[in-house]
């Protein structure tokens, strides 16, 4: 049986589009090293986190949208590949349809990603905003976010301690609007 009879009248045969895989839970990387094996190009973009835990902050990679990553196929040629691909749980489509993703989508996630995948993610912090900190020793209290310092990893947020306003540098992944 033709495979343009089994799922419907695809129109995106015979051409090269992207679409978005859906996959089983944090198997991203798996998918990604399957299709590098079998010559289909994919973006799987990254985001660049810190966690603040045992008093040290660490740095933390993952997908930037867990359980999808993006795979430029010619569904004539890689439907059922992709489709029986270990880790894969389907392309994601309206109905049984596969939908592609624009290219210009594809365009400004490559446009912001650095040479490590990761997507450098826009800070929204501006003079004055409140500021809540998420971890460490001064966990969920609330300041004034003040200024960035030179390396953009520090801050400084001005705190109301016991009365007494205090000028506090922290790192800026320790930080979150507060509500």
């Amino acid at each position: 049986m033709d495979p343009k009879d089994r799922i419907g009248s695809m129109k995106y045969f015979g051409s090269l589009h992207w679409f978005v895989i859906h996959t089983k839970p944090r198997d991203e990387y798996r998918v990604k090293n399957n299709f590098e094996g079998m010559e289909i190009e994919s973006l799987l973009p990254l985001c660049e986190n810190f966690q603040y835990s045992h008093g040290r902050m660490s740095r933390v990679i993952h997908p930037l949208f867990p359980n999808y990553l993006f795979a430029k196929l010619n569904l004539e040629n890689h439907y059922y590949k992709v489709k029986w691909t270990r880790g894969v749980n389907r392309i994601l489509g309206v109905g049984n349809e596969p939908s592609p993703v624009s290219d210009t989508v594809i365009w400004m996630l490559k446009e912001r990603m650095g040479d490590d995948n990761t997507v450098k993610l826009l800070d929204d912090f501006q003079e004055g905003d409140l500021v809540q900190i998420t971890s460490g020793p001064l966990k969920d209290l609330v300041g004034v976010f003040q200024s960035r310092l030179s390396s953009g990893e520090r801050v400084k947020i001005l705190l109301n301690l016991i009365g007494v306003d205090a000028l506090v540098q922290i790192s800026r992944w320790q930080l979150k609007k507060a509500a």
